[in-house]
């Protein structure tokens, strides 16, 4: 588990605070959500903060991040790991994420459901103004519910679960869901979707996408696509003596050189990048802080039985199974940098979700038993041989980890033939079907629920059809695990029921885990406030970052 996002409590005494898009585009930006804009073992904390502990207020702070996105509204714009980072800067969400993974008060101080968990009643923290004046109440929030239950992106994630957002008071709002929703603190409130806009953000002709309005501890400034987003400080940011920095500036730079070089040359004072090679090119250097296993990465089976107009030989598990066995995680870590993960689950052992390695029923590397996969899909399938397309994105170290497992698979007698296309083609393969095998990253939420889209049956569409459910795999028997994880609050009973999802995608081989991504925040010396050691959560994932306000340099 990673080790970040402190916890403290709130000056109130509460607990801690830890035009629209087409649908079809909406679609192929939820994809983009989840794509890794680098790829990428263990977590943890090297150096420290050190030095002074009491803030000192004032002073800029520049940070690199690795990625753009298209715009600021956390309904519908592309926002990977470093579009929420930025994004969290201006906007924050109803509820904060702990570092046992438990949704905290933050905008929102309770939240409280009826007996069938069907109903919840959400008090708003008071005090709180948006950062053009706009008072944020109830009315505000509504609205926000609203948009993210009807937004092109959001809203096919949340298809179906809101029946209605009422206004009780100035400072409460009642949803009712059209099923039990157990989760829903830990799976929503604490998310993307939950990131609140002022009104007149979302009621502006672009929806907010230029000028994001929000709660957050720094105010908009201007935005150069592919270059930099100016923030400053908020005056009247509603944590009485935060934020401590005048202004953040995030700057984009994509490439890890350019990060490190960057860094060393005082131009900027933290990055957040995604290779492990800086990490460990400059560990000693600066204070780090590391996030390397919460989101896996794998080479993703579509199993639809054609693909194409052609037979998908994915579709035959002992084809799946060859793949499983012939892959040599532990090689294709190593290659990554030392320290990185090999992962064979969608969560961490050391997650409250995870499990023992050697429990959760993926197959072990073993050449002998891929060659034996092998010839019984020949056998069955009455084909000559195993061949198969792997799809990625052209960047450079997306293809090395692909030619790896090309060299990999074709010791185990599969023929690889490997297809480069640009993201936007990518994306639209996988979202429509279009592939036999893919590069991807998921899985990085803290709430297990906050996956049930890539597994649920509601969301495996046919070939041709948008599908949030990539492999378009499931069972009867997954779909009664989705429904305990989403509506049980038992933490045992859910943990039992994604034990079961877990062996079952395993023993289904439809993902080929590769290695987790290797998430590094490098700051130098006089930058403070990168909270880390048992009181923090993992920063390598979609969650809300609501730590900004602590930064101070000194």
């Amino acid at each position: 588990m990673s080790t970040f996002d402190a916890a403290r409590p709130a000056p109130d005494g509460s607990p801690p605070r830890p035009r629209r898009p087409t649908w079809a585009a909406a679609m192929a930006t939820l994809v983009c959500l989840v794509l890794l804009a680098g790829c990428g073992g263990s977590s943890k904390s090297s150096s420290s903060s050190g030095g002074t502990t009491r803030p000192t207020d004032g002073g800029q702070l520049v940070v690199a991040v690795g990625g753009e996105t298209n715009g600021w509204n956390p309904h519908q714009d592309e926002w990977a790991q470093s579009g929420v980072l930025v994004g969290s800067s201006v906007l924050e969400p109803l509820a904060a994420t702990a570092h046992d993974l438990s949704a905290q008060p933050w905008l929102a101080t309770s939240w409280t459901p009826n007996a069938t968990y069907d109903t919840w009643t959400i008090h708003l923290r008071t005090g709180v103004t948006f950062q053009d004046g706009e008072a944020f109440d109830a009315a505000a929030v509504k609205q926000n519910l609203d948009d993210a239950s009807s937004a092109p992106l959001s809203g096919e994630a949340l298809a179906g679960m809101f029946k209605q957002v009422t206004v009780v008071d100035d400072h409460t709002v009642q949803v009712e869901l059209n099923q039990p929703w157990a989760a829903f603190p830990s799976s929503f409130l604490t998310g993307q979707s939950a990131m609140m806009m002022a009104p007149k953000m979302l009621q502006s002709s672009d929806h907010g996408v230029n000028h994001p309005i929000g709660t957050g501890a720094y105010t908009f400034v201007s935005w150069q696509p592919g270059a930099s987003f100016v923030t400053r400080k908020n005056p009247t940011y509603w944590q009485k003596g935060l934020p401590h920095l005048d202004g953040l500036t995030f700057k984009v730079l994509t490439d890890p050189t350019t990060q490190a070089s960057a860094l060393q040359s005082g131009d900027v004072g933290l990055v957040f990048t995604s290779s492990a090679q800086i990490a460990i090119q400059l560990d000693g250097q600066y204070t780090q802080l590391r996030d390397w296993s919460t989101e896996p990465g794998m080479a993703m089976v579509n199993t639809l039985p054609t693909v194409n107009g052609k037979p998908n030989p994915m579709a035959n598990l002992h084809a799946r199974l060859a793949l499983a066995y012939a892959t040599n995680r532990a090689a294709i870590a190593a290659q990554e940098g030392a320290g990185v993960h090999s992962p064979n689950s969608p969560f961490p052992p050391d997650s409250p979700w995870g499990m023992p390695e050697n429990q959760n029923g993926y197959p072990s590397y073993s050449l002998a038993k891929a060659r034996q996969q092998v010839a019984i899909y020949q056998q069955q399938t009455g084909q000559p041989n195993l061949t198969l397309t792997l799809t990625g994105t052209p960047d450079t170290g997306t293809q090395r980890v692909m030619q790896i497992l090309q060299a990999q698979w074709k010791e185990a007698g599969i023929h690889t033939d490997l297809q480069g296309v640009d993201q936007a083609s990518f994306i639209t393969q996988v979202v429509a079907g279009h592939y036999e095998v893919a590069m991807f990253t998921i899985y990085s939420s803290p709430d297990p629920d906050q996956n049930h889209y890539f597994w649920s049956a509601e969301t495996a569409k046919p070939e041709g059809q948008v599908s949030i459910n990539f492999t378009r795999y499931t069972t009867a028997e997954m779909q009664a695990d989705l429904k305990i994880g989403r509506e049980n609050p038992s933490a045992p009973a859910r943990k039992a029921a994604y034990d079961d999802l877990v062996r079952q995608i395993n023993a289904a081989a439809v993902n080929i885990w590769t290695f987790s991504t290797p998430y590094t925040l490098i700051s130098a010396h006089n930058v403070h406030g990168l909270p880390s050691g048992p009181d923090a959560a993992p920063f390598g994932n979609f969650q809300p970052k609501t730590w900004l306000a602590d930064l101070w340099v000194g």
